[in-house]
């Protein structure tokens, strides 16, 4: 009897090894086949979302132009709520050129919105002359355009200093 146990016993030992080593090969497998999926969704799909989605901005206003990068945000669900006109921003250092001299601006805007962090802030927009968002060869111009102007920075590493509303492209 005491055969049989210790038989019993050691043959139980090496089958909880093997299952432990089929485990252990399924963690490496699953890790090792993540690992390149993550890799590709941070890095390329980041480079592919900005190389599609950006281009420049020309904004035309006052007699002036300034031309900037843009990130075209198809998350961007601001609207000007008198007139329904989508909103573009653009931080305030990129349109001094356009809004200096104490003239008087047409067109200017209390735009409401909400945001993460804010609840109820209020943007100065303005109604520009013209929009023109180029992207991939494409050009998409739109007039009588509303611009909040954001007093800080839209990207941290100054990849774009305007977000342009999806609508934007549309005709």
């Amino acid at each position: 009897m005491s055969n049989r146990i210790r038989f019993s016993f050691s043959h139980s030992h090496p089958i909880k090894s093997v299952h432990h080593q089929i485990l252990l090969c399924g963690c490496f497998f699953l890790i090792g086949s993540l690992c390149p999926i993550i890799f590709y969704h941070t890095h390329f799909t980041r480079e592919y979302r900005l190389k599609n989605c950006s281009g420049n901005l020309q904004i035309h206003l006052n007699g002036r132009i300034v031309t900037i990068k843009a990130l075209l945000d198809t998350g961007n669900c601001l609207y000007e709520p008198l007139t329904g006109k989508p909103v573009c921003l653009v931080e305030y250092g990129r349109l001094k050129t356009c809004l200096k001299d104490g003239t008087v601006i047409p067109g200017i805007r209390a735009i409401p919105y909400h945001s993460i962090g804010k609840k109820h802030g209020v943007l100065l927009g303005v109604t520009v002359d013209k929009l023109i968002f180029q992207n991939q060869g494409r050009k998409y111009e739109q007039s009588g355009c509303i611009v909040g102007i954001y007093h800080g920075k839209l990207s941290e590493s100054g990849e774009f200093s305007a977000i342009v509303h999806p609508d934007i492209l549309k005709k």
